[in-house]
């Protein structure tokens, strides 16, 4: 499921073991015997998704990490788990001085405030920039004006709560298939519906890609700014993700639902619960890893939406370092 990604998906029962300078994986039967082996080229992938039981020794566990792959684990939900990130001599996140940098503007309260507001303004811009495509009334203006007046973290989290409620209203008119997915409210953990289910797997996802992204600067992604870092272990990807989810992940939902890509038949309840069925995922991976590899122009640079997160990352990073000024990525 590659598609020209350097992401690899493990959507079945296995193990995944190191073989001489690759890696590969086998597959188990119900019975957990080998019934298939199939090669993974450790040079042609950046990170794994594991969304199935699967055992790892501990020497292929270090053979992942000296090779700067990333690991992200899911539950057979669908719900996201963790990750294993590199943290090896090869790993590109090794300067004590943006670290430290960081760690300075964390602490300097106007400077994370900036910070924090400038990616909020960014996540606002774009998904307005959404209903204005799909020509859907959205008065923005207020949402921004909140913002602008914020004086704490606390405060820009108010305002951008108060934005997306009504952001999410406006989903039922962007999506035909009211019957099967209209929204009502969000949920999370679980997701106790079919349309807050597909926003909960596709924002995950974007998260992780922006985490793969963040790996290869020299930015620390347990440190962020509008998201606090203190209960969690990371952080300073879902920043950089509010930029990214509306004109990614929204999109990527409107799209499916409208093109009936997505029903009713790619969901299951197990438990109680609602997941999508194996289909499902592939039809969503599929749309993301499309996406992901999509080039636009920005200035005079042909860039796949990888290229502009990572880009968004240094610009952020330069913001950090050289207390420049920040202006988050807007899609018009």
């Amino acid at each position: 499921m590659q598609k020209n990604d350097r992401t690899h998906f493990i959507m079945a029962n296995g193990r995944l073991r190191r073989d001489a300078n690759n890696l590969k994986f086998d597959r188990y039967d119900e019975e957990f015997n080998v019934i298939s082996s199939k090669p993974l080229p450790i040079r042609a992938i950046d990170e794994i998704y594991i969304m199935a039981k699967v055992d790892i020794d501990t020497y292929t566990i270090a053979f992942i990490a000296d090779n700067n792959i990333l690991l992200h684990f899911f539950s057979p939900y669908g719900s996201f788990r963790g990750n294993l990130f590199p943290n090896t001599s090869n790993s590109v996140n090794k300067s004590g001085f943006v670290l430290l940098q960081q760690l300075r503007a964390f602490d300097d309260e106007k400077h994370r405030l900036y910070i924090a507001k400038q990616i909020t303004k960014g996540h606002f811009l774009n998904g307005a920039n959404n209903c204005k495509r799909y020509e859907v009334k959205f008065d923005i203006a207020k949402y921004l004006e909140n913002l602008n007046s914020a004086k704490t973290i606390n405060e820009i989290m108010a305002s951008e709560g108060a934005y997306q409620q009504n952001y999410y209203k406006t989903w039922n008119s962007i999506i035909k298939n009211q019957r099967s997915f209209k929204f009502t409210s969000r949920s999370k953990r679980p997701p106790t519906d079919k349309i807050n289910t597909l926003i909960s797997y596709v924002n995950t996802r974007i998260y992780n890609i922006v985490l793969s992204e963040i790996y290869k600067t020299e930015l620390d992604p347990r440190i962020g700014f509008l998201h606090e870092p203190n209960y969690r272990s990371l952080s300073l990807h879902l920043d950089i993700a509010e930029i990214f989810k509306p004109i990614i992940g929204d999109n990527i939902i409107f799209t499916m639902l409208n093109k009936n890509e997505i029903t009713t038949k790619d969901f299951k309840t197990d438990s109680g619960r609602i997941r999508f069925t194996n289909e499902g995922i592939k039809k969503i991976e599929l749309k993301i890893i499309k996406k992901m590899t999509q080039q636009i122009t920005i200035g005079e640079q042909k860039l796949t939406w990888r290229q502009v997160i990572r880009r968004e990352v240094n610009r952020l990073k330069r913001n950090i370092v050289e207390t420049s000024e920040y202006e988050p990525f807007v899609l018009q």
